[in-house]
């Protein structure tokens, strides 16, 4: 397939970064950041067209940080600048130049996709195989830590054939290697520390500070050239393309009729416990490849043992039973219960967007009078 060609020009119009601006701007809780960027909005996106016109755009700090419920999770937030920039990239060079290249199943993050839409997929290939009167099996594999592991040099060579023009890609990389300046894993180690003596303090149980502690210390830190900031625009875009070239081989190669990949969450079913039995190895040594690796999750399962995907648990008994999973029933309460204390409008809202989620499973959570 021919590479796009010629289209570093697009980063820098003022009407491209005024409709980016819009979308980062519905998109941002900064809202002091927010309040000085639109008192001199256009005099700001002029400033950043110019930088980047001239190529001398320079990606700024992070602000790092941890959220703590409802389980402690790293952010990696932007400026608005680099969130303007951030999204151009994305809409204006990655976009066009790979999301053509995607499979179908392929759902993550992208147009009209999501996970939305790998249920409705998944439940649609489960009926069909249900049907065939056969145990049905699923082939789970998940790779360990895979924003934190995806490989710079690995992207970039991916990237030189999609795109041919030198401008647009020095771009891409300069948002890329933002993981690699070292005050990241500096300020990624300082705020960890500071969470475990705040932890160390708290009046709670020792086995209950253990479980918090371990599970801050499981934050990774980066490597040299592997990794992708947490949160990016062009990190969700880059993370969703990495495995493009596994995605094919399982779909054309290995001939997997049904397939689904949600970022680093891979399925396969199939009434054939030998033949997923065979692929995984192989499936696996193609991860490999791209310096990935899979974690001891990865199996195959019996449809009748259940299984579970994107918040929900699979299983057949007479039918097909859909509910949320314990996990993600438990992260949710715990959720709404500080949500609830915090705001209790946000709360309502918060009720209101889980409605969707339960309506897909076989009955209405306790959740909601919580």
């Amino acid at each position: 397939m021919k590479r796009i060609s010629n289209v570093y020009k697009a980063v820098y119009s003022i009407d491209h970064l005024r409709e980016v601006y819009a979308q980062v701007r519905r998109g941002c809780n900064n809202i002091k950041g927010l309040y000085y960027y639109d008192c001199f909005e256009s005099s700001n996106l002029y400033v950043i067209a110019d930088l980047l016109k001239n190529k001398c755009y320079k990606f700024n700090k992070y602000h790092i940080f941890l959220i703590k419920e409802p389980k402690y999770r790293l952010i990696m937030s932007e400026n608005i600048p680099d969130k303007v920039v951030n999204h151009v990239i994305s809409r204006y060079l990655l976009l066009p130049a790979v999301d053509h290249k995607l499979i179908d199943t392929n759902v993550a993050t992208t147009t009209n996709k999501g996970s939305g839409y790998a249920y409705d997929m998944l439940h649609k290939y489960l009926r069909k195989l249900i049907f065939l009167k056969k145990n049905v099996y699923v082939l789970k594999i998940d790779i360990r830590k895979y924003f934190y592991n995806i490989d710079h040099n690995i992207v970039r060579e991916k990237l030189k054939k999609e795109i041919n023009d030198k401008d647009a890609l020095e771009l891409i990389y300069a948002s890329l290697d933002t993981t690699n300046e070292e005050y990241v894993n500096k300020e990624i180690m300082q705020v960890k520390n500071n969470e475990i003596k705040r932890v160390k303090k708290l009046s709670i149980s020792e086995k209950e500070k253990d479980k918090k502690i371990k599970d801050i210390m499981k934050i990774p830190i980066y490597k040299k050239d592997k990794g992708l900031g947490i949160g990016n625009m062009t990190s969700q875009i880059l993370a969703v393309y990495y495995l493009n070239d596994v995605d094919h081989y399982i779909k054309e190669e290995l001939k997997c009729k049904y397939y689904i990949r949600y970022m680093d969450d891979l399925i396969i079913l199939d009434t054939d416990y030998l033949k997923l039995k065979r692929y995984l190895p192989i499936i696996e040594k193609r991860i490999n490849m791209l310096n990935l690796e899979i974690n001891d999750k990865s199996r195959i399962i019996d449809l009748k043992r259940g299984f579970s995907f994107l918040g929900y648990t699979y299983f057949l008994k007479n039918n097909l039973i859909i509910k949320v999973n314990n996990k993600t029933m438990r992260r949710i309460k715990k959720h709404l219960g500080v949500v609830k204390r915090k705001n209790k409008n946000k709360y309502i809202l918060s009720l209101a967007s889980y409605k969707g989620f339960f309506e897909r499973a076989d009955y209405f959570s306790q959740v909601y009078l919580y």
